[in-house]
């Protein structure tokens, strides 16, 4: 069982849940820790290290398009910081969790084991990779967790940003039609269910690597619209339509389902879903 973990980014909607389930943590988020400031980072991790075990970076530039206007910013946090981080995890001895994406690979297979070859077609995908190739060419005592299209209960942070699934919730109730591509397939994964399972591997003391932890099965934006406004007080028309209807500056894979092969499978996303909703009272 690790004894304790520091939490980076533990306002956000993972990070969230994560420090409900280690009630001890230390949770540090922007109000407490600039992860930028190189040196103040590094003496505020050093002072709290002796009672870690593990740190659990829940950290990142998440916006797929704005990456692309903004690139340095999105491979600092993204790709050198994680690299920074772990070279400090690596001195002071504890164990890492860093957490990466689906958007790695091109989607040209649509199905990844862990041991696939990521190919990345945007600036926020090709940051991601650094970030994970910095992290393991620092140390050894590492978890890196590639998942997808993350939804679940809204982080703490004022700043945490609304998944997919509480979008289509709100705009049921505002819009008669609503539009969803088609043509994008990817795993997807409930907050509370990738955090549980990032504590076992934790917890376990699972064999180092890189693990895919995402709900089992896979949807397209309409496949997932859909069943989302199954739950849905109001039912609005859901009209298929391609990717291109959207204009966005990001490529996005066509078909980027990540396959667990290392772990117990999670429960299938649709029954994460209706949970979720419930929860939410739709």
């Amino acid at each position: 069982m690790a004894k304790r973990i520091l939490i980076l980014g533990a306002q956000g909607m993972l990070g969230t849940q994560l420090a409900r389930i280690y009630r001890q943590a230390i949770a540090w988020d922007k109000g407490e820790v600039d992860v930028l400031d190189a040196k103040a980072f590094e003496a505020q991790l050093s002072a709290v290290a002796a009672g870690l075990d593990a740190v659990v970076n829940c950290v990142a530039f998440n916006d797929v398009d704005g990456a692309e206007d903004r690139p340095e910013a999105a491979f600092e946090l993204n790709g050198s910081f994680p690299g920074r981080l772990a070279e400090l995890c690596r001195k002071l001895e504890l164990r890492l969790v860093h957490f990466s994406t689906n958007y790695v690979f091109d989607g040209r297979k649509g199905e990844y084991k862990e041991s696939d070859t990521p190919n990345p077609l945007s600036v926020y995908a090709r940051s991601k990779l650094r970030g994970e190739r910095t992290v393991a060419a620092a140390m050894d005592e590492f978890y890196i967790v590639r998942t997808a299209v993350l939804f679940g209960p809204k982080g703490a942070s004022d700043l945490s940003k609304r998944s997919f699934v509480e979008l289509m919730i709100d705009l049921a109730a505002e819009r008669d039609s609503i539009q969803a591509v088609n043509d994008e397939i990817n795993s997807v994964t409930y907050a509370p269910d990738l955090a549980r399972a990032t504590a076992s591997l934790l917890d376990a003391d699972s064999d180092f690597g890189v693990y895919h932890l995402t709900n089992s099965g896979s949807a397209s934006w309409y496949d997932l619209a859909r069943r989302i406004f199954e739950v849905t007080p109001r039912k609005p028309q859901l009209i298929a339509v391609p990717g291109s209807t959207f204009p966005r500056k990001a490529i996005r894979p066509a078909k980027a389902v990540l396959l667990n092969t290392k772990t117990a499978p999670l429960r299938p996303w649709e029954e994460a879903l209706r949970e979720f909703a419930a929860g939410r009272r739709v």
